[in-house]
């Protein structure tokens, strides 16, 4: 299915509404750095399948992702669990390439479509930028590789003849005795399957009507110049596979298994959508579209370990494996797995001795988590700049918001 736009005004009257409700709670502008590239004076419009990365479609195309592509929603409950608000706000100060600057400065010069702070039930900020409401869909990029992967946490409670250990061809008969079905599902989580997969390649074929399924062409991915277990290689191909395995184990669409498991536990407002592959089914290293606040919702389940008010909802052993690198595993180090992070299962870790993780994806999307403090931040973005001088100045706020409430 896909999703259509046709929901501008009735955006507008909930956002008039909610905001006359909560005073100085959510800011909106319509505006935003470089807005004028980024199509403000055409209404930020929404590219088509071959525009959708370019100016000035970036701000519509990343806020209406469903629209482009063909998606499957995951449906929200109908008992919604409500934020409190810090009604004192936000103010911090954060050092960044010599100079101190404040959340208005970050907002100033990063091009942020959606920006949350938490900490356990509270909203401390929550902004908009680019015409962007609390109704609108931001895609996950890549933070959807992250998703999957609690799904297979929440997946191995429920059936017993799961473990990482196992290889993903038990899985999915499909790719026995190929180079991703002989790879250990803990080698796929960690990106050290070994593959080598052209990611270009890869998406190419997802996204080709001709293509009959995700089997068909990760089989077709045979090299394998290093040993699983051995180098980190961060691959869309290792993140496929997950979610093929995924499939096999739950036997249902990866949407509905997260709406039943994730999304109607924590209460979401909205329905969010997981774009589609060739084969009609969710595509599992990015595509994973929803509300800012729902975002949110999932940084407050991660920030608590997998617990929502009581209930466990991914198991906490599990996120504790998938959050921290064992002395064994010094390709996922920070400084070895990528110059700033270390890895676990699908998920980014932030270096020292506190637990911190994050998910991360292209052109700014953000959700790091502190469980020590239930403190959390998820941002939407489009940045196109090089990528890592913006990483750089997220965490830098990341790392201001810790030290100033992470108690």
């Amino acid at each position: 299915m896909r999703f259509q736009l046709g929901r501008c005004a009735i955006a507008l009257v909930s956002l008039l509404s909610w905001a006359s409700q909560n005073p100085n709670l959510t800011q909106y502008s319509h505006s935003g750095p470089r807005s004028m590239a980024y199509g403000e004076q055409r209404g930020f419009p929404v590219g088509d399948s071959h525009t959708w990365s370019e100016f000035p479609y970036l701000v519509g195309s990343y806020s209406h992702f469903d629209a482009i592509f063909p998606a499957r929603g995951v449906p929200h409950p109908a008992d919604v669990w409500s934020f409190g608000h810090d009604r004192a706000g936000l103010r911090l100060t954060y050092r960044f390439n010599g100079r101190a600057n404040s959340i208005d400065d970050y907002l100033s010069h990063v091009p942020v479509t959606g920006l949350l702070i938490g900490k356990d039930d509270e909203i401390l900020l929550e902004k908009y930028q680019y015409g962007r409401t609390d109704r609108d869909r931001f895609t996950s990029a890549s933070m959807a590789k992250s998703v999957v992967a609690l799904l297979l946490g929440v997946a191995s409670a429920d059936h017993p003849r799961f473990s990482v250990n196992r290889q993903a061809g038990d899985f999915v008969p499909g790719l026995r005795q190929t180079a991703y079905g002989e790879t250990t599902i803990r080698d796929l989580l960690h990106m050290t399957s070994g593959v080598a997969a052209n990611d270009g390649v890869l998406l190419h074929k997802l996204y080709a009507r001709r293509m009959s399924g995700d089997e068909n062409v990760l089989a077709a991915f045979y090299q394998r110049p290093t040993k699983p277990g051995v180098h980190f290689q961060y691959s869309c191909g290792d993140s496929e596979t997950l979610g093929l395995v995924l499939r096999g184990l739950i036997g249902e669409p990866l949407a509905q298994y997260l709406s039943e498991k994730i999304w109607e536990p924590i209460g979401t407002e909205e329905d969010g959508s997981w774009s589609l592959d060739s084969a009609g089914e969710e595509v599992t290293c990015f595509g994973l579209n929803a509300t800012l606040r729902d975002w949110g919702r999932l940084a407050r389940l991660l920030a608590s370990d997998g617990n929502w008010n009581g209930k466990q909802i991914i198991p906490r052993k599990w996120l504790l494996d998938a959050t921290t690198v064992k002395p064994s595993d010094a390709e996922l180090e920070p400084g070895a797995a990528s110059a700033r992070f270390g890895y676990g299962y699908q998920i980014w870790i932030l270096p020292g001795v506190r637990r911190m993780f994050a998910l991360i994806g292209a052109q700014g999307q953000f959700l790091l988590a502190d469980p020590s403090s239930k403190l959390y931040m998820v941002q939407s973005a489009v940045v196109t700049s090089p990528a890592d001088p913006q990483t750089g100045e997220a965490i830098a706020l990341w790392q201001a918001l810790v030290q100033a409430l992470g108690r």
